[in-house]
């Protein structure tokens, strides 16, 4: 947590948020919020289908919550809304909760959260840059000589901007730092941090090497740091041949060490002040873990539940190889079309629509850069074609269209249309790949089988009215 706590809030790292630009369903609008659906009294309401559906666009901006190629259908999300519940319920009536291993994910989780939003309160919204700031920065960097070129200020502008807020949030994070040590209660053994090295291993008894308002700095982790800071020094000692001769000097380590301790001070500051403030108890915060958790819960369930069931037998192997053989041979030989684009982008667009539900041949037609339409079929050798085509090509099966493939500096989009010949890869060539296969079949089937016995045994409710509510807004607001 600490170290994750360095990566966050260090005033020589700038944290980005990146804003998402959110794509609503037309129907998110909408004022009433409707039950779409019951799972052992535990509702799924119109606001959770909405929330699903932006995190889908989010996710996977070319599928469409109607008609096409990459549609979805709200039925269908309230069904898989309606199996992680019961997921959820199951996993806390068997107590993973419980676990020491998922309490300390939960609370390393409301501490990152807690520390993100006082950064906001405390550095973020405080940064403002202003107009008049970013000219006397231009002023004194670039006309302290006379005046600048025309144009230069709006070439400038963004990075000045940039470099301001830089200098005013590590300002603002020293200072905050600052405040919180003049409030501590501090103790350091520095008889102890003297006697540390970091090209030693030690062992036994648990020592301390400060505690911050009776909270303490594990001597473990003073030391991890203390030995990445040294092997960084050896590292670049490498490279640098005025270091090789200067040794680890003692003068060198007492200000590793210095620098070290007071970082692990400031983010133990950090800690204690992000959950001082209690953010927890917010209902938006509380929701927000919430949602945490029962999505670990989720990962629980499968990691513990149901993963270990899922090792294939030698049986089991032998079985899925011969049932899925023409997936391991070498030499077969393809048919296909392609379309074949100069920029990349023009590749995404296409694949876009193509996901969207546009004809590949049609569209091929239009929008490829070379589109040479076959009236036969031709099979080719799938051997003749480049790493990163044989890639896909062996993943694809009848019918199916690859992914943006970039190849030889073109991007190319392939549909596979036929596969034909070929033999076999001998078994023991492809024993990983039949494990990994074998296991997510197993694994899909035994989860299955799962959610079957536990919906047989939940009281489950559809409110089939509202969700054809909720479809008849689709076709009326979705262009």
């Amino acid at each position: 947590m600490i170290h994750n706590t360095l990566r966050i809030f260090s005033i020589t790292i700038m944290l980005y948020f990146i804003g998402i630009a959110s794509i609503y369903a037309p129907y998110c609008a909408a004022a009433d919020t409707a039950v779409l659906a019951e799972v052992n009294d535990e509702v799924i309401d119109e606001d959770a289908l909405c929330e699903r559906i932006k995190a889908i666009h989010r996710y996977k901006p070319q599928i469409r919550p109607e008609e096409g190629a990459g549609s979805i259908k709200v039925l269908t999300i309230v069904e898989e809304m309606i199996d992680e519940r019961l997921i959820i319920q199951e996993a806390y009536s068997v107590e993973l909760d419980r676990s020491a291993g998922f309490t300390k994910n939960i609370e390393s989780f409301i501490t990152t959260q807690s520390i993100l939003r006082l950064r906001k309160e405390e550095i973020l919204d405080k940064t403002d840059i202003s107009t008049q700031d970013i000219l006397e920065y231009f002023k004194e960097r670039y006309e302290k000589d006379g005046p600048a070129p025309e144009g230069m200020f709006k070439k400038v502008e963004a990075r000045i901007r940039k470099n301001l807020r830089k200098e005013k949030e590590k300002e603002l994070s020293d200072n905050f730092i600052s405040e919180l040590r003049k409030q501590a209660d501090i103790s350091i053994d520095r008889d102890l941090i003297n006697l540390l090295d970091p090209e030693k291993n030690y062992t036994g008894k648990k020592y301390v090497v400060a505690s911050v308002n009776d909270d303490t700095i594990p001597v473990d982790d003073f030391l991890h740091d203390l030995k990445q800071a040294a092997q960084k020094r050896t590292r670049q000692a490498r490279k640098q041949p005025l270091l090789k001769n200067s040794g680890y000097p003692k003068k060198v380590q007492n200000e590793l060490k210095e620098k070290i301790l007071d970082n692990l001070i400031a983010f133990k500051l950090i800690d204690q002040e992000a959950l001082r403030r209690k953010y927890i108890n917010e209902p938006a915060f509380m929701d927000m873990v919430k949602k945490r958790k029962e999505r670990l819960l989720i990962n629980e369930f499968k990691a513990k539940l149901i993963y270990p069931l899922t090792i294939p037998t030698e049986n089991e192997l032998t079985q899925y190889y011969r049932e899925h053989i023409n997936d391991y041979k070498k030499g077969y030989e393809v048919w296909f079309r392609e379309m074949i684009f100069n920029a990349g982008k023009d590749a995404e667009k296409a694949l876009k629509e193509l996901k969207q539900g546009a004809g590949f041949e049609f569209l091929a037609a239009r929008v490829s850069e070379k589109w040479m339409p076959r009236q036969r079929t031709v099979w080719v050798n799938a051997d003749s074609f480049s790493p990163a085509i044989s890639k896909e090509l062996n993943r694809l099966k009848p019918g199916e269209i690859s992914d943006v493939i970039a190849d030889n500096r073109q991007y190319r989009i392939i549909k596979l249309k036929g596969k034909r010949g070929g033999k076999p890869i001998e078994f023991f060539k492809v024993v990983d790949k039949l494990k990994k296969a074998a296991r997510q079949k197993k694994f899909d089937e035994i989860m299955s089988e799962y959610l079957t016995t536990l919906r047989k045994g939940s009281r489950i409710k559809i409110n089939k009215k509202a969700l054809k509510q909720i479809e008849e807004k689709y076709r009326v607001t979705t262009p």
